[in-house]
């Protein structure tokens, strides 16, 4: 008998076991297979974003175009035309990597096709018949008189690039559903992922569990193999704790001899800690981490298991995070040795992170309570029901599936009687309208409201029927039965409770028809410092005394209006109450007749209320509505508010100043949009501070300001101008001097055109910043580079060698003079981008960085880019600077170009970046071997063969 015992003991075990694996190895398998839909989910996301970052780069390739355009035609500068040049091959490369991202797409290809199309007819008629204006403007003065078809063409050209535009925004709208699509299914497979991780381990625990259980059970019987079932139940521990570790569960093994307590690495680090943070770990440690609502009943629960009064000991408890916040876990644990006496000696258990799990049911256990309450809560009768047809297909009766407790008030039948069952078993007799008005709601999904008689019912009822789904509506039911009988009975009752006790919360003065008062409420005598039996009987006019209007008029009487219209008549809002003791408060009111059945004017009612607050409330909006959130100065509401104002003989002359910050998209470019708004903050605190109280400083636009100067000259306008130029030179941001071109002109009469006046003062605007910032932008420009070479070590030696690198290497393959100069500017600027990137990063090896540091890092491509094309001469260089980190294979950044799409300067910078980098640590040879095991993978092989034999080895 005891062998027989010994062998099913042995196959238990060896099944939980078996069981184990099975449920390990499919949890393994779900798991890969949800990783794979995942990643491969993610690369279509990661498509869509390069899909919608090549549409932003093609408008800003439009609005280059026609910045260049205007500026060509203003300056004569070459440079404008060939930033046009560069812009129509930056749209080409783009529209090539658009066609090849959306080669699987029909009709985005058919767009793209259209968008080509749109471009030739933007380029052949209007931008270049534009430029061809050019050279008859320098030769013939005179041919300015031809403005108005240059102004055709202006609107032609800004007609198409709207419908390019708009070509694009179509693009990009499909591209975001996609987005949005793609995006809600990473979040489905990782919701499927994360129940599979959960559920997983704790299969895993419960087959151990009971497998461990039965065991236990079984070894019992056997007193005289007591040491060696436990050396047996340490080895099983030892598995099951391996199987937890795989699991992410937490767990512990509490020596209650000594109080210590042995913890796995997981169990620390739910809570934010390493494990040797929290050693040594005693009882104490885990009562400190518990919350003090919990920690009462986890005790008592421990004590009941250590005693034997239960099997096993559960709890779902909170701990304390390292950072703070308090996490739900799922505590759970067994004795599993006890001496001759049964006291316990070894416990151990897991714990499992159940916060999601439990901050997901108290969502869905509050949401479920509050439709309960709701549901039940309702006067009026509900009920949930399916319309039935005949074989034609017309509605003649319905089923009731659910209802409310008030549904028996409403209709008298009994709620257990009526679900499950038709309409016509319950009642003999239902009038067609039923059927036809919810039959149309069930099957057209139209709500509806009707009033519907039964004669079984005797009663009369407001239906409110609507439909959920197909097939099915649901009623709201009110027995209007006695409201019908009792209308005319309580008419006049009716209308004195709407006008008088449903406003009890406001102040109530009910007078007789002779405007006398006969009743106030408590909310009345404290606004006007009455008492009801004082104000009684005395003339309404008496006790209600208001003012209206600024220049505080007396009123007229409302409740004389009443009684000579019997109407209703409403006070203006800018009504004022004084009150008998000289307190005064802006007040709303309302003031009604009080009509007899027969229609004759028994008294008045005037309901009031205190809104004084109100009007504070409604000043403070209204004061936000003019203020420009970011510099708090006034924005072009109250500009526009303010120029009315000011375009009037005393303010003249008028002088009006026109400021556009340089540099503004620059120093965001390099710095981020808080450095940008620091900009702004900085330049309006500045122009506020400078001019005088009665001038008016006002943001207009992104980095545009007005300021208006009544009573000023033009002389004194400059004096103004000069003043805040030179605080301007004062003030740094980041080390960027701050620079703002200015344009003013002055207003003289009344018969002037303010609109005229305003177009002066921006063309000498626009006239200053042409000539300001450019030479500004260079400056800010080499500013953020010698930034950057202070804060690099080795940055200014390594970009001079790249720089020389280029400019050698395009000389050896025929570049032109110019060409060549642009390349070893390239050279010197191509790691510009860096000065964005934050410092810590930039110091860290390669290989210590995390990807989202990596991610950051390499951004520093595209910001370079976007600070040099800003200026004009530094433009043709700029995309080498953004491609010198693609590689041959297409494994490169940012746009992850391949072969001969990657311009062949980016590859010529690429190559003179990758030797300078490796020269120092490597030395010659070894970096030449390095670069040419790379050949064909990162390099185009030619031009690295060409880079090394006459270039490198001519050099040494």
């Amino acid at each position: 008998m005891r062998k027989k015992k010994r062998v099913s003991i042995r196959g238990n075990f060896i099944i939980g076991l078996l069981l184990i694996c099975v449920t390990l190895i499919f949890i393994g398998v779900l798991k890969n297979r949800l990783t794979s839909q995942a990643i491969e989910t993610n690369r279509l996301v990661s498509h869509t974003y390069k899909v919608i970052t090549e549409t932003n780069a093609m408008k800003r390739t439009f609005q280059n175009i026609r910045i260049n355009e205007r500026g060509y035609l203003l300056t004569g500068d070459r440079s404008y035309m060939e930033s046009i040049g560069v812009s129509t091959y930056s749209f080409d490369q783009r529209l090539m990597k658009l066609r090849i991202l959306l080669k699987e797409n029909e009709e985005q290809k058919r767009r793209l096709d259209l968008l080509k199309i749109t471009f030739d007819t933007l380029i052949d008629e209007s931008v270049q018949p534009l430029l061809q204006y050019r050279k008859p403007i320098l030769e013939d003065s005179t041919f300015l008189t031809e403005q108005e078809e240059i102004l055709e063409l202006f609107e032609h050209s800004e007609a198409i690039s709207k419908t390019l535009e708009q070509i694009l925004d179509d693009i990009e709208a499909e591209e975001y559903t996609l987005l949005e699509m793609r995006q809600s299914a990473v979040e489905r497979w990782s919701a499927i992922d994360q129940k599979v991780t959960f559920l997983g381990p704790v299969l895993v625990v419960i087959i151990a569990f009971l497998s461990g259980i039965g065991a236990i059970n079984r070894l019992e019987v056997y007193q005289k193999q007591q040491e060696k079932d436990q050396r047996e139940l340490r080895e099983a521990r030892d598995r099951f704790a391996s199987i937890i570790k795989g699991s992410n569960l937490g767990s512990w093994e509490w020596n209650l001899i000594d109080n210590t307590i042995k913890i796995n690495d997981m169990w620390a680090e739910m809570l934010g800690y390493t494990k040797e943070e929290l050693e040594p770990t005693t009882f104490d440690t885990f009562t400190r981490f518990v919350h003090p609502k919990d920690l009462d009943r986890a005790l008592k629960l421990l004590e009941d298991h250590k005693l034997g009064k239960s099997e096993f000991y559960s709890c779902d408890l909170r701990m304390q995070h390292k950072d703070g916040h308090w996490i739900w876990v799922f505590d759970r644990g067994q004795v599993i040795s006890r001496d001759e006496n049964g006291k316990a000696l070894l416990m151990s258990g897991t714990h499992a992170d159940i916060t999601e799990r439990v901050l997901q049911a108290e969502a869905l256990e509050q949401s479920e309570e509050e439709s309960r309450r709701l549901f039940e809560a309702m006067n009026q009768g509900f009920a949930y029901c399916q319309i039935l047809l005949d074989e034609e297909g017309n509605p003649n009766d319905f089923l009731i599936l659910r209802v409310n407790k008030n549904f028996e008030t409403q209709t008298g039948l009994i709620p257990e009687f009526s679900v499950g069952k038709r309409i016509t078993e319950l009642l003999p007799h239902v009038e067609p309208y039923w059927f036809t008005h919810n039959g149309e709601v069930a099957l057209t999904g139209k709500s509806k409201t009707f009033e519907a008689f039964n004669s079984d019912l005797n009663r009369l009822f407001r239906i409110s029927s609507f439909s959920p789904s197909y097939g099915y509506f649901a009623m709201i039911i009110d027995d209007i039965t006695g409201q019908k009988q009792m209308e005319k009975q309580l008419y006049y009752e009716k209308t004195l409770f709407e006008t008088t006790l449903l406003s009890v919360g406001d102040g109530v003065i009910s007078t007789d028809a002779e405007g006398n008062v006969q009743f106030m409420n408590k909310v009345a005598e404290k606004l006007t410092g009455w008492q009801a039996d004082e104000a009684k009987g005395r003339p309404f006019e008496e006790v209600f005394k208001i003012l209206c209007g600024s220049d505080r008029h007396p009123c007229p009487n409302p409740v004389k209006q009443v009684l000579e219209t019997k109407r209703q008549v409403e006070l203006d809002e800018d009504t004022i109450l004084i009150a008998r003791d000289g307190d005064e408060r802006f007040i709303n009111d309302s003031t009604a007749p009080i009509l007899s059945a027969n229609q004759n004017v028994t008294g008045v009612v005037l309901v009031f209320r205190d809104s004084t607050n109100q009007r504070v409330k409604q000043d403070e909006i209204r004061m936000l509505s003019v203020t420009d959130p970011l510099t708090t100065l006034p924005n072009r509401r109250y500009y526009e508010q303010a120029k009315e104002e000011l375009n009037e003989e005393p303010y003249y002359p008028l002088t009006l100043v026109l400021a556009d910050v340089n540099g503004l998209k620059l120093t965001n470019d390099a710095f981020g949009h808080k450095t940008g708004d620091e900009l702004l903050r900085k330049v309006s605190e500045i122009m506020r501070k400078t001019c005088r109280d009665d001038d008016i400083v006002s943001r207009i636009g992104g980095d545009e300001f007005v300021l208006l100067l009544p009573q000023t000259d033009a002389l004194h306008a400059q004096s103004i101008v000069n003043r805040i130029n030179k605080a301007l030179e004062k003030e740094k941001i980041r080390g960027i001097q701050l620079s703002v071109s200015f344009g003013y002109a002055v207003k003289e009469k009344d018969e002037e055109s303010y609109e005229d006046t305003f177009k002066v003062a921006e063309d000498s605007m626009y006239r200053n910043k042409l000539k300001q910032s450019m030479t500004f932008k260079k400056q800010v420009i080499d500013t953020l580079l010698s930034k950057l070479f202070e804060q690099e070590e080795g940055a200014e030696e390594h970009s001079n060698l790249v720089a020389s690198l280029a400019s050698a290497f395009a000389e050896v393959l025929g570049y032109r003079k110019e060409e060549v100069k642009n390349l070893r500017l390239a050279g010197l600027y191509h790691d510009l981008g860096k000065i964005a990137i934050t410092p810590s990063i930039l110091s860290k090896p390669k290989e210590e960085l995390t990807r989202t540091q990596v991610m950051e890092l390499q951004r520093h491509t595209e910001i370079g880019y976007n600070i040099l094309r800003s200026v004009g001469e530094y433009a043709p260089f700029a995309e080498a600077v953004l491609h010198h980190h693609e590689k041959w294979d297409g494994s490169g950044y940012p746009q992850g170009l391949k072969q001969e799409e990657i311009p062949e300067s980016a590859q010529i910078l690429a190559i003179a970046n990758t030797y300078a980098d490796h020269l120092p640590s490597l030395g010659l040879e070894k970096t030449i071997a390095f670069m040419q095991e790379r050949s064909n993978t990162y390099f185009n092989p030619a031009l690295l063969e060409t880079f090394i034999t006459k270039v490198v080895k001519a050099q040494s």
